[in-house]
């Protein structure tokens, strides 16, 4: 199956590609059948040329666009001038259009274009802010210091009040301890029951005790922990 797809052909960092036929199992960059255009993104807008008549062919006898062809060619109109040409137009009068678009289309082949650059503004350095000072704290620096003169105290003549006599009161008896009460005996624990051993009864002795109407509970085992077996119930039913 023939794909029609973008091969690289720039430098490094400089992408530029070409519009091939190419089979679809060839890797991208190696053989391809035939040149169809070519296909520069880094102008603006990008660059598009494109063999219309040969792009017709190849899509007429079942090539498959990639998704980025595709977009190029829907860039340009050709997808729908190829349903015009599938409809039955001219063939020349709808590549004679296509080479008038293409030639509106590229008319700026620079890859770098001062005038899209945006040019960053210089930053705006700050400048510093001095430090103003208050009012009220430079009046209190310009103010002359003042001298404080401290006044003696006079003196005040201190009389010892003679202290009261202290009433001596005697302490009152301690309440005799009431006798503790002696504790209770502890009750006995009661003995705990002995576990009932489980009489195992082997399920062919069961069945065969319930078509005799025998009582199991009645019939004593002879097995391993008393264990009833049917050898015990067919005893019982011959005696």
């Amino acid at each position: 199956m023939v794909r029609i797809r973008l091969r690289r052909a720039g430098g490094k960092g400089q992408p530029t590609h070409r519009i091939v036929a190419a089979d679809r199992e060839s890797p991208r960059d190696g053989k391809f059948i035939e040149i169809l255009g070519d296909y520069n993104p880094r102008t603006e807008p990008a660059t598009i040329r494109v063999k219309e008549d040969r792009v017709y062919y190849w899509l007429n006898v079942g090539a498959q666009p990639s998704n980025a062809v595709l977009q190029v060619f829907r860039s340009i109109g050709l997808m729908e001038r190829y349903q015009r040409f599938k409809d039955g137009e001219d063939l020349e009068t709808l590549v004679a259009e296509g080479k008038q678009i293409e030639k509106e289309r590229n008319i700026d082949s620079r890859t770098r274009r001062d005038d899209l650059v945006k040019v960053s503004k210089p930053k705006k350095v700050e400048e510093p802010v001095e430090e103003q000072v208050s009012e009220p704290e430079a009046a209190e620096e310009e103010s002359p210091e003042v001298e404080v003169v401290e006044a003696e105290a006079p003196e005040v003549e201190v009389v010892e009040a003679e202290a009261p006599e202290a009433e001596v009161v005697e302490p009152e008896p301690e309440p005799e301890s009431e006798p503790e009460p002696e504790p209770e005996p502890e009750p006995e624990p009661e003995p705990e029951p002995e576990p009932t051993q489980e009489i195992k009864i082997t399920d062919a002795a069961r069945k065969l005790a319930e078509d005799a109407g025998i009582d199991i509970s009645t019939v004593e085992g002879t097995g391993k922990d008393g264990a009833i077996l049917k050898s015990d119930i067919a005893k019982l039913i011959e005696d």
